[in-house]
Order: structure tokens, then sequence, then C-alpha cells
């Protein structure tokens, strides 16, 4: 009858809980108990990236822990990723054990938005969340390079300061939401009156931006002068692209 249906299907469930829960407690107790055999390390070259390689992260962890052959505590993993993430071009790390006896360790690397040159001969990238950190002579990512009048040195994992990167910071994560211009523009550059100045990829001008205000009003303006001035009469007719004046483009031949 249906009282009985209702027990047996109340004890059916009670019964798959507890043997889900056997499973999880000896599933962690082998897991306690096997010791390291091998170490695997995967980095997310998948985003493009290959500041770091393998044999960076197994020299550093070589170096600092001995951990074939033994267990390792959740204590033990933590320290590990602590002493990876000591790799300024590494956002985060995650290490965890598996019955198989492999330390698993994943990185995620920092993803740069682009790339100063100071006048102080210092090279750095900032990432997407405006955060500082060293150039890699593993990799040169792909991103525009800052050059001109910057002070701003590399004090790694810190953000941005300057008005100056702070403009461009915004400026730039706003033209790279248009596709077309954030492959045309290679280059940023800060004048000497702290304007910013972009370098197109292809011809021979500069585009005085100005500051990060209406960075949108400006590239319609750039859009039009572009496609349907320049397209006509030619790509280098002008050295010099003023568009930081409301509903204006000035240009200097």
């Amino acid at each position: 009858n249906k009282t009985i249906k209702n027990i047996i299907l109340r004890v059916s469930m009670l019964l798959g809980l507890v043997a889900f829960i056997v499973l999880v407690v000896i599933a962690k107790f082998n897991r306690d108990e096997t010791t390291i055999k091998k170490i695997v390390i995967d980095i997310d070259e998948w985003s493009g990236n290959s500041f770091i390689t393998k044999t960076q992260v197994l020299a550093l962890i070589d170096e600092k822990f001995d951990m074939v052959g033994k267990n390792l505590s959740g204590k033990d993993l933590e320290e590990i990723e602590k002493s990876i993430t000591i790799i300024p071009q590494v956002k985060k790390s995650d290490a965890y054990t598996d019955d198989k006896g492999n330390l698993n360790i994943k990185i995620e690397q920092r993803e740069p938005l682009f790339r100063v040159f100071n006048l102080q001969n210092q090279s750095y990238y900032v990432d997407k969340n405006g955060l500082k950190f060293p150039t890699s002579s593993n990799y040169t990512a792909k991103v525009p390079i800052i050059t001109g009048n910057i002070l701003e040195v590399c004090d790694t994992s810190k953000k941005i300061q300057s008005p100056e990167l702070k403009r461009l910071f915004n400026v730039i994560q706003n033209i790279n939401k248009n596709k077309l211009w954030s492959a045309m523009i290679g280059q940023y550059n800060i004048n000497d009156k702290k304007q910013i100045e972009l370098i197109p990829r292809f011809g021979d001008c500069t585009i005085i931006f100005g500051d990060d205000k209406e960075i949108e009003q400006k590239l319609k303006r750039l859009d039009i002068f572009y496609f349907d001035v320049l397209k006509k009469i030619g790509w280098n007719q002008y050295k010099v692209i003023n568009i930081m004046y409301k509903n204006q483009v000035v240009c200097l031949k």
C-alpha cells in the first residue's frame, strides 16, 4: 500500500545518503594517507600569455619544499600556494592532492592591458585590474605600449598612481571595447602637455586625444574623419589629427 511504499522510499533515500557520506569519508581518508609521487602543473596558457614556465614553478617548489613521498596537510598546500603567488606574473594559484598521489597546481597568470616605458628606462606591464607587474624574459605580450612623459616606476603588485596612467588606463579600457580602434592603435604617448596621443599602426600621423573625457564622442569623430575623409584623400595627408575639441577635428599637414 501507499504507506509501505513511502517507508521504503524514505529508507532507500536514507541509505543512499549514508552510502554517499561513507564514500566521501573514505575518499578523504585515502587522500590524506596518500603520499606525493608526482607534481602536476597546469598554467593557463589558453589565455594567450606565457610569462611563467612549468620549469620555473618546479624549481621554486624544489627550493622551498621537500614533499615527494610525504603526506601534505591543508596548511602545507596553503604554503605552496603563497610561495607561488610571490612570482609577480601570477594572479592566483591553487594547490590540491588527489588519490593517485599527484600534487596538482593550477596557476592563473595576470592579463596585461598595456606595457609602460617610463623616463627612467624601466619597462613594466599594467594588468586589467590596474596592478603593475614586471616583464618576463620568457614572453612578450602583444599589448599596446605606453611612452612619453611618464615618471611612475614599477613597484610590483601595486596599483597605478599617477594621473597620466590612470587616464590612459580609462582610455585604453574604453578603446578596447571598439574592435576596430583596438586593433588600429598600437602605441599611446603622453606628450609634454600631459595630453594623450594615439599612434596608429598604419599611416604616418599622431592623433591627439587629450584626456579621458567624452571618449565615445571622440572615437565617433575619429571614425567619421578617417573613413569619410581620409579614405578619399589619402591616409598620409595629415601629420597631426586633433580630436580634443567638441564637434571639431583640427589637422596639421
